[in-house]
């Protein structure tokens, strides 16, 4: 009787690991990095001129791995990296749309920027897409695609999967938002149905240049109906400034994450350098969102100044509180501080 027992003990012992292992594989700890503008460009006049990005990138002999270098470190330890790329990368200058006050446009071997910067992805409908017209869009979504660097644009999305789990990407800019405002809410629910998308982010290209404070009329607005919608993640770009954190129905919102590797002043304005990295750690049970974590890791825009030599670097001390400081003034509730090593940890969303 006693050696029964004692079998039986060690079997439910081991189904006991099984059941246990079985558990821990639905499980899923998938870690997205995002940033601001890149603007890895120069207006077309300036493409000879030694402090523009194209002119500071030349000197460097167009080592691709510098403009960054001091983020590629974030970028390749997570499972997936995603930039508002905001100029053409195309070798097409005679595109250029001289209608336009500004044209950004980097060479198409640019595009190994973000390749050697482990940068998977880029939202694109934004402001600068369509500097060169509409063929020099679609030469830089050509060498993208090339690349192996996914883009987004509009009603063209793409997706991907991490560890199981189905990812996809929008990008509007705030002009085409009301053209798409009513057919997104139909795409996310197809796509989640029909696809077997599991989470969804959005890029919003939106808001006002420079603004401490995001803005209800587009920003909150858009925001709220993505997510009203399906949408699990939004990400915002345009401002060239960093602004707030909102959570709405357990998702977050992320209102502006400023400029990064931006080629568009050679002297930014002061504002414009404190930036960030944002890193959302996300965890999946069976494929359906468990919790959410931000991580808030304090950069600026550029390592010089006046003027900038194109190359985020990370901060701590005075400048990261500068950073936690301008994201606190638009975020109704209190972040967490940062701490050197571990960045801003912010408190654990649980999903609904």
């Amino acid at each position: 009787m006693r050696r029964f027992t004692a079998w039986l003990l060690v079997l439910i012992s081991v189904l006991g690991a099984v059941s246990w292992a079985k558990a821990d594989m639905d499980i899923a700890e998938i870690v997205i990095s995002l940033a601001g503008d890149c603007t890895l460009a120069a207006d077309e006049p300036l493409h000879g001129s030694p402090d523009s990005f194209v002119g500071v990138l030349s000197a460097k002999g167009n080592d691709y791995r510098y403009p960054l270098v001091h983020a590629q470190d974030l970028f390749a330890r997570d499972d997936y990296t995603l930039v508002n790329l905001e100029c053409v990368l195309t070798d097409r200058w005679d595109l250029r749309n001289t209608d336009l006050y500004l044209n950004f446009r980097g060479p198409a071997d640019y595009v190994n920027i973000l390749t050697q910067g482990s940068v998977e992805g880029v939202s694109m409908s934004n402001n600068h897409a369509l500097d060169y017209g509409i063929d020099g869009l679609r030469d830089c979504q050509r060498v993208l695609d090339n690349a192996g660097v996914q883009w987004a644009y509009n009603n063209s999305y793409f997706t991907f999967e991490r560890k199981g789990v189905k990812f996809a990407v929008f990008s509007f800019r705030r002009y085409y938002m009301e053209t798409y405002y009513t057919w997104l809410e139909e795409a996310i629910a197809r796509i989640k149905k029909d696809e077997g998308v599991d989470f969804v982010i959005v890029c919003l290209h939106h808001g006002e240049e420079y603004q401490e404070k995001h803005n209800d009329y587009d920003q909150t607005r858009f925001a709220h109906h993505a997510i009203d919608h399906g949408a699990d993640l939004v990400v915002g770009t345009h401002p060239h400034v960093l602004q707030g954190i909102e959570v709405y129905k357990d998702r977050l919102i992320l209102y502006s994450l400023g400029n990064f590797s931006f080629g568009g002043n050679n002297r930014p304005f002061a504002s414009s350098i404190p930036t960030a990295v944002m890193q959302v750690k996300l965890t999946f049970d069976n494929r359906h969102l468990f919790s959410s974590q931000l991580t808030v890791w304090p950069f600026h825009a550029t390592g010089t100044e006046p003027y900038s030599n194109y190359q985020p670097a990370p901060v701590t001390g005075d400048a990261a509180q500068e950073v936690m400081d301008i994201l606190q003034r638009d975020t109704p509730f209190p972040l967490n501080p940062f701490i050197e090593g571990e960045g801003a940890v912010q408190d654990i969303i649980y999903a609904k």
